[in-house]
């Protein structure tokens, strides 16, 4: 497998993805999809879980697990980096390029203070290389919480056109504090259209917003945090570590049955955390 060579940068040092997806086995039933991930005590993933270790329900009603396997799809992560300029991010998007490289596609935007593309969607060892590098200091440039909104909806909707199959969002953010302009239920909207996990890094201290807090809880993303002042990389390459071992759950709705957007997964195995989506997309 090809590898990023990361050049060696001076670097300012300042859950899990889950999807779902609907198709038509039969004309009598419809085949839903949703990503998982577990974890244990010590948050390695668990890469041991059975069909019969979890239960499905879909708007309160139970229904049969068809398979629980470990997830092959190809991953599309689209990363929003919130620095303030200072590049305080830039190693941890090289940690987390550098390990699902080869398994995933990667767009790259941050916030100058609006949100900008650095790079679409792509698996190019060249062009990654030089969009990380385009994320070093830069000056101060104090972006908004609805300035990262907007980086998160673009995103939602970026990984919704090009119907992605595992879509996976990561916020880097130094925390630009609450929305004053835009909705964050609009933008939660959005992001449960689009079945992206939502995974937000920052360090202790920050104002990160509703949408950092409740997005991953609701689309099966994680929070991971770091010490403010301690390196952020570590963090970055435990969340690559997890969506490399998350699973793909498969259920079915029997004919007639209306798709909801409220979804509960749970393990009957002690000892392990299981981190799944509560909303998902209803057509």
């Amino acid at each position: 497998m090809q590898r990023i060579l990361i050049p060696v940068l001076a670097v300012a040092t300042v859950s899990l993805g889950a999807r779902t997806a609907t198709v038509g086995s039969t004309p009598a039933e419809t085949v839903r999809k949703v990503y998982i991930s577990v974890t244990d005590s010590k948050g390695v993933p668990a890469v041991d879980l059975t069909a019969a270790d979890v239960t499905v329900k879909e708007n309160g009603k139970p229904y049969p697990v068809a398979s629980l396997e470990p997830a092959k799809a190809p991953m599309h992560i689209a990363i929003v980096v919130d620095d303030g300029g200072t590049g305080a991010f830039q190693s941890a998007v090289a940690e987390l390029l550098q390990k699902t490289f080869g398994k995933a596609q990667f767009r790259i935007s941050m916030l100058t203070p609006q949100a900008t593309t650095v790079i679409d969607f792509t698996e190019e060892t060249d062009g990654l290389k030089g969009a990380i590098g385009r994320l070093g200091l830069r000056g101060r440039q104090r972006a908004s919480g609805d300035h990262l909104l907007t980086g998160v909806s673009e995103a939602a909707k970026a990984l919704q056109q090009r119907n992605a199959e595992r879509p996976i969002i990561v916020v880097m953010t130094l925390g630009s504090g609450q929305a004053t302009e835009i909705d964050p239920k609009a933008v939660l909207s959005t992001l449960r259209t689009s079945g992206a996990s939502l995974n937000v890094l920052y360090f202790s201290g920050a104002d990160i917003g509703e949408v950092m807090i409740d997005g991953p809880k609701q689309s099966g993303g994680r929070i991971e945090e770091a010490n403010a002042g301690a390196p952020i990389a570590p963090a970055a390459g435990k969340l690559a570590e997890i969506l490399l071992k998350q699973y793909v759950l498969t259920y079915k709705l029997p004919d007639g049955v209306k798709m909801s957007d409220k979804v509960a997964v749970e393990t009957s195995r002690k000892g392990v955390t299981l981190t799944a989506p509560t909303r998902i997309p209803d057509k």
